[in-house]
């Protein structure tokens, strides 16, 4: 019988109906297997993807089908988003055996959990193959396939025998080399990796802008910046209509998006292109940060003040219907002869510019949304007419969180009331859905059964941006918001080998998963463990915490000598080391009282450094100016303030 009725996630209620006995993972379905001594295959998805509901549709709404699967195995969906933990220990399994990862994944394991074959999508007579095949091989041939599950089960637990401990006080320079490295391996022309497909990777762009003036113009970074940034603002992989990026482009041109939309993406993009309008003032910036806002708004904004996980890539079935156009519908709204501008900017085409004789809108050259707002309202008026696609409504921690930073910084970059009033709102929605009393914190805003417990990225991403929303605001509440949250993280997730500086993904308690996996690479997202590290590094520096920032320099001794090896991998670890120890910025440390007192908050405001209220300066000191781990002289005035800091740039 299939048990994903009751569920709240999105994904599995898309299974509800299928003839498969689907079952949600937790100790039930797992006990079942040892009982009956059947073997699990686990099927790992999440509502946006496309090829998982290519698979349903082929495989798993199959009758035929489902009674094989049904006789044989115990079968598992998971919400890839719902549950990352088990998903990452299982996708670790399959590049162990040198097989592709993707999604959907599908795992066979033995009934003790441990795996030992999988894949990715397989249509339905492959599918149907190897099903008959595992079976086979698990009645025939079981005490290899115990050997094997034990391999795998035994090499896919992290620890600190993959780590080579740096001591960066007597390192060399890298910083140059590895942005020389990135920018090597990134599209002159159009962009991100020289390859496709493409994705944002949000973590590599903010290392780019954070380098200082000088560096960045010698290495280029910042031109690699601008070329990927503008290029995708004129992209398909942008929404020219209504704002907010898809996942991933499926070619090297931007032009062509796998349509899902992910709030993961949307809310760091924003930090990214905030950056790069601070330093740049280009006008395309800004109207890509103002549109993106009004997307997330409109589309993905709940109720409560949380905003939702993702828009699917499909409609009615079909990838990509709801946003492409066919040329006699363009036509039809704005005529050709009319307009040809609008049809050139657009690059829209009588034969289509993509499948089926329909049209992406893509801008070849970096102009404004603004100059076609007229044409552009019309396309969306009818565009709302559409179905729309189907909206994943989970409510996830930690890609709230990337987005209250992504806020903050378009804040920053724009001094918008109505942006900061935004962060506020979502900063309350957080605090009243996700957080606990004692600094704990759920995965989820809804979820069945028992709740899900956050995991290390919730704690980690909710602490970075309840400290950038503290720097803009000076509201203490949101600095103890962020303590508390650093000080849970270390003692749920600190590792159970001793001596080992990173912490785990899951809770050190949880007992359901086979394996201790320890999240360190920067991806599509930063890694959990980069994001601990720059948390403890603010703690440390505003609460005068040592032991916290000790703590985040173990961190990243441990993973510097990878982050050297593969920097494109480590581009969230790189620029918290740049931007801390080797190109530390400078910071200055005031009172508060006595800033506001003599109206200077405003002025203080315009140096554009970033600014610390402190309570433990020296009596009728008012300042101090601090980079990396050296302090100036702390001075009583703002005059003397200036002095200091001509001294200084």
């Amino acid at each position: 019988m299939n048990k994903l009725q009751h569920q709240v996630s999105p994904y599995l209620l898309q299974h509800q109906h299928n003839p498969v006995h689907w079952q949600p993972w937790g100790p039930e379905a797992l006990q079942q297997a040892k009982d009956e001594d059947k073997l699990i295959l686990v099927s790992i998805g999440y509502a946006a993807c496309h090829w998982c509901h290519v698979m349903e549709k082929e495989c798993f709404e199959n009758q035929e089908v489902a009674d094989l699967m049904n006789k044989y195995f115990i079968n598992i969906k998971v919400d890839r988003e719902e549950r990352p933990d088990v998903d990452m220990i299982y996708m670790d399994a399959i590049q162990q055996m040198g097989l592709s990862g993707g999604w959907p994944l599908n795992v066979f394991l033995m009934p003790s959990q441990k795996p030992f074959y999988g894949g990715t999508y397989f249509p339905k007579v492959k599918w149907m193959n190897i099903l008959s095949s595992v079976q086979n091989a698990f009645i025939e041939h079981r005490a290899e396939l115990e050997a094997s599950a034990e391999g795998f089960a035994n090499s896919i637990s992290d620890n600190a025998s993959l780590f080579q401990i740096m001591d960066l006080e007597s390192s060399p320079s890298f910083i140059p080399t590895s942005l020389k490295i990135i920018v090597g391996n990134m599209d002159p022309v159009f962009g991100g990796m020289n390859k496709a497909p493409k994705f944002p990777l949000p973590s590599l762009l903010k290392y780019l802008e954070s380098i200082p003036s000088t560096l960045g113009k010698e290495i280029q970074s910042f031109q690699a910046s601008d070329v990927q940034l503008s290029r995708m603002a004129q992209g398909g992989i942008f929404d020219q209509l209504v704002g907010g990026f898809s996942r991933y482009s499926v070619d090297s041109e931007w032009f062509a998006p796998h349509f899902e939309k992910m709030l993961y993406d949307n809310g760091q993009l924003l930090e990214v292109y905030a950056a790069a309008y601070t330093r740049t003032k280009n006008p395309l910036y800004s109207e890509v940060l103002i549109q993106t806002i009004q997307f997330l708004n409109s589309e993905l904004k709940a109720e409560n003040g949380l905003y939702y996980a993702s828009l699917d890539a499909d409609s009615e079935g079909i990838e990509g219907l709801f946003y492409t156009w066919p040329y006699e519908k363009v036509n039809e709204i704005i005529p050709s002869l009319e307009n040809p501008e609008f049809y050139r900017t657009y690059s829209i085409l009588p034969n289509g510019n993509w499948e089926d004789a329909r049209n992406i809108l893509f801008k070849k050259e970096a102009s404004l949304n603004y100059k076609f707002k007229d044409e552009l309202s019309l396309l969306l008026a009818e565009r709302n007419t559409r179905i729309r696609p189907e909206t994943d409504i989970k409510q996830i921690l930690a890609w709230n969180a990337y987005l209250l930073a992504g806020l903050v910084a378009a804040y920053q970059a724009l001094y918008s009331a109505e942006i900061k009033q935004d962060a506020l709102n979502l900063a309350d929605a957080i605090e009243k859905h996700l957080l606990k009393v004692d600094g704990s914190c759920l995965h989820q805003a809804s979820f069945s059964g028992n709740p899900i417990e956050g995991f290390l990225d919730d704690y980690a991403a909710t602490a970075l941006a309840f400290i950038q929303l503290y720097l803009v605001t000076f509201d203490k509440k949101y600095l103890e918001i962020a303590s508390k949250l650093v000080e849970k993280a270390s003692e749920l997730f600190e590792s159970k080998e001793a001596n080992f500086a990173l912490y785990l993904y899951a809770q050190n308690k949880n007992n359901e998963l086979i394996a201790d996996k320890v999240e360190f690479t920067d991806s599509v997202c930063p890694s959990s463990n980069s994001m601990l590290c720059e948390a403890l590094l603010w703690i440390g520096l505003i609460q005068s915490q040592v032991n916290c920032t000790l703590r985040a320099q173990q961190m990243l001794e441990t993973v510097m000598s990878k982050a050297q090896s593969n920097p494109s991998y480590f581009s969230n670890w790189l620029r918290i080391y740049s931007q801390w120890f080797e190109n530390p910025q400078a910071m200055i440390k005031f009172d508060l009282t006595y800033v506001m007192d003599q109206g200077l908050m405003d002025t203080m405001r315009d140096i554009n450094r970033t600014l610390i209220p402190v309570e433990n300066l020296p009596e009728n000191k008012h300042f101090l100016v601090c980079v990396g781990n050296h302090c100036l002289a702390p001075v009583s005035t703002w005059d003397e303030l200036q002095a200091q800091w001509k001294e200084l740039i």
